[in-house]
Formats: C-alpha cells, sequence, structure tokens
C-alpha cells in the first residue's frame, strides 16, 4: 500500500488541547507494509547556512505528518533531524536529548545491519560502497530478512539517532555520504551525494508497537543517480507496522 502525502488538513485530533493545529487525516488504520513517497523534508535552510534545518515529525502508526507544537506527545513515531533531515530519532520521553522529551512516547530505533547482504555491495576497507546505484534488489533483501525486532527493547536507541555511515565519527548508518565525490572522480557534481544502504531500521513506536522501515532516497522522485544539483530532502521509504504489539513481522 502506497501513502500520499498532500498538504491539507481535515481532522482536528485534538482533545487535549484545542490551541494546538490541526492535524492531517489518517491514513494508516491497520498492520501492514506502506510505502511513503516523497516526505518534503527541509528544502530551504542549506549546510553552511545561517537557518537550521526544521525537523521532520512522522506518524508510522497514523501514516501522516505531525506539527512541530505535536513534540512532546505520542502522536509521533519517528523524526527525521538535523542537515537535510538526515538524522533519525525515534520518540522516547524519557530520555534528556530526545525530540519528544518530557512527553509519553516510549519508543527506540535500531539498525540492522546484516553481514551477508552488506558484504554484497560494502567495501569495509575503505568504508563505501563497491559502486552506485545499489540493486534494488539488496534493498529488498535487508527488508524481507528481518522476519522479527532481533534485540531487546534494552537494546533500542533512545537518547541518540541514526546518521549517515562512518561520517564525523558516526559508526554503521544507514547511508554513505558521498562527500568528496569518491564513487565518482573528477566529476564535482558528484560530491556531497547520499546514497541510501540496504541496512533496514527497526522502530518501537511511541505508542509500545514495533515496526521495521528501509529507507530508498533522500531525492526527489527516487532517481537511480543523483548529483549534487538534485532536489533534496525528499524522503521515500517503505515500512511494516505491527499495530498490535507483536515483533514478529508477516511477510
Amino acid at each position: 500500500m502506497t501513502v500520499f502525502l498532500f498538504a491539507s488538513c481535515s481532522d482536528k485530533d485534538k482533545e487535549d488541547d484545542p490551541s494546538l493545529p490541526d492535524l492531517p487525516a489518517i491514513t494508516v488504520t491497520a498492520s501492514g507494509t506502506y510505502t511513503v513517497n516523497n516526505l518534503l523534508g527541509d528544502t530551504v535552510a542549506r549546510a553552511g547556512g545561517s537557518a537550521s534545518f526544521k525537523t521532520v515529525y512522522y506518524s508510522l502508526e497514523d501514516g501522516r505528518v505531525i506539527p512541530e507544537a505535536y513534540a512532546a506527545t505520542d502522536k509521533w513515531d519517528i523524526a527525521f533531524a538535523s542537515i537535510y533531515n538526515s538524522s533519525i530519532w525515534a520518540n522516547n520521553g524519557t530520555a534528556n536529548y530526545n525530540p519528544g522529551k518530557g512527553g509519553p512516547g516510549k519508543g527506540g530505533i535500531y539498525l540492522v545491519v546484516d553481514s551477508a547482504v552488506d558484504k554484497q555491495y560494502f567495501d569495509y576497507e575503505n568504508q563505501r560502497p563497491v559502486a552506485v546505484p545499489i540493486a534494488q534488489s539488496l534493498m529488498e533483501e535487508a527488508f524481507d530478512k528481518v522476519t522479527a525486532v532481533p534485540v531487546a527493547d534494552d537494546q533500542l536507541l533512545i537518547n541518540g539517532y541514526l546518521t549517515l555511515d562512518h561520517f564525523n565519527g558516526s559508526t554503521n548508518g544507514y547511508a554513505f555520504y558521498d562527500f568528496y565525490g569518491q564513487l565518482y572522480p573528477g566529476d564535482s557534481e558528484k560530491a556531497h551525494v547520499v546514497y541510501n544502504l540496504p541496512r533496514t531500521i527497526i522502530v518501537k513506536t511511541a505508542r509500545g508497537n514495533y515496526a521495521k522501515l528501509v529507507i530508498y532516497s533522500f531525492y526527489k522522485d527516487r532517481p537511480a543517480k543523483p548529483d549534487i544539483h538534485t532536489a533534496a530532502p525528499y524522503i521515500t521509504f517503505k515500512y511494516t507496522i505491527n499495530k498490535d504489539g507483536n515483533k514478529t513481522f508477516n511477510q
């Protein structure tokens, strides 16, 4: 099932505080697998500029973007923050540095790195893909192989975020940032390009349910060969959610 995102708002789901803005319509009402195309990030701010990137809050449970005014609620499950919305948080109100600090969210996040999949495309010595574009079949293989939440809840990340692979001191990440254009030597338009990796993300939602997610692209319409001029961030991803607390994902 595909979720299409529109700017208009419909329902007024703000029982606790009438001063909160209206919420978009709910598009996900049952457990299942959903695809989100071109989730709009902050396309105005620029790296190195004076403006910081606005965080995008998204509800996997309901299939909708959540206004920032609801940050300290359980209405959202993942947040895309920081430069080009590349830092991915889960909603947990107990964590001091979490965007949901002080709220009722009880979520967490975890990156699954499958060595059997990784060895098909990744050069560990140089910490980069062997070549791009990475085959779509590998994205699907990595996603399909995760048939259950692989770790206990206490191993989920709550006071930190998932980010780019081995960049600025990070460890394993969900995407490779080709800062210098190493994958296309001599082509300056291929520098500063992000390539998403076949690595599945586990999300415990703010309400305590479980989802798995794979991010396909941060570029508009998911081009196979983006360059520095390609419009971003427009985030496309697929996820499976269990709305009953089940940790097993039915294929």
